[in-house]
């Protein structure tokens, strides 16, 4: 495998935030007319802008909900012109809004001069969600990079992962299998993970993690999913789990719920190559 390494210099952000206070920053994401549909592809970053290599990149997404409605929905990232390819694809996003948020990083070689896009598919025909991404390159970076992300588990619809069940009331983690077999060998990896459909959403925190194996998996990596009865939803830690993993592994997704669950959850795996 052939790894990316950045030159000697200072650390650089590259972002769409922009530089002073804004009451809408970021970029907006519109939503399809149709129902978990996929919505227009928007540029985030302009190649024009995008002046340097990275090493990684971080997604973060906002109103994506409200208070009342069914959370669901999903982002891809896409770079190139006009016949962009997807550069990470099915990044859950359910339940982020006033105050909450979905992060993801991956350790991600992005190329300068390129065009970075995104498109959503979510249940709401009315939402309007925002999208920030930073891209952090210059100085190397103390860990491994990547070229490639790869996403785990069947999705049941553009707007969702595979459906997951917690165990419920702090009992031992449900395991949900993502994948029978890697296709690749992997070397970083981020779980996702929503409450789907439910529109009265209880205070929970459900514990997630990746398991790698048989039956009887190697857990790598912890993360909990708080929810609240308002239907926000954020998870923590936002920096994946490093670990070597060959291809043809079995990945699953291991997820313990506080309390009773809700009425829907849906999860992926992300893998970086």
């Amino acid at each position: 495998m052939v790894l990316w390494t950045p030159g000697f210099d200072d650390v650089e952000v590259i972002g769409n935030t922009g530089i002073v206070g804004a009451a809408n920053p970021g970029t907006s994401l519109p939503v399809s007319g149709t129902t978990l549909n996929y919505g227009t592809v928007t540029e985030v970053i302009s190649a024009a802008n995008n002046t340097q290599d990275s090493w990684g990149i971080e997604v973060v997404l906002i109103e994506t909900c409200a208070s009342a409605v069914a959370p669901e929905g999903s982002v891809d990232i896409l770079i190139g012109g006009a016949t962009a390819d997807v550069l990470i694809s099915s990044l859950l996003a359910g339940g982020a809004y006033a105050g909450s948020e979905r992060r993801y990083f991956f350790p991600l070689h992005v190329p300068g001069g390129v065009r970075i896009a995104a498109r959503i598919a979510h249940v709401s025909t009315v939402r309007t969600p925002r999208i920030f991404i930073n891209l952090h390159g210059g100085s190397p970076p103390p860990f491994r990079v990547g070229r490639k992300v790869t996403t785990y588990g069947t999705k049941i619809n553009n707007a969702r992962g595979q459906a997951v069940t917690p165990s419920a009331s702090g009992a031992a983690a449900s395991v949900t299998q993502m994948t029978a077999s890697t296709s690749e060998d992997h070397f970083y990896f981020l779980p996702g993970f929503q409450i789907a459909v439910d529109t009265s959403v209880n205070l929970r925190n459900i514990n997630l993690g990746i398991g790698v194996g048989a039956a009887t998996e190697e857990r790598i990596g912890t993360w909990w999913l708080r929810t609240d009865a308002a239907e926000h939803q954020s998870m923590h830690p936002t920096m994946g789990a490093w670990r070597h993993v060959p291809a043809g592994s079995r990945l699953t997704l291991l997820a313990s719920n506080s309390g009773t669950n809700d009425s829907d959850h849906d999860g992926h795996v992300y893998a970086v190559s």
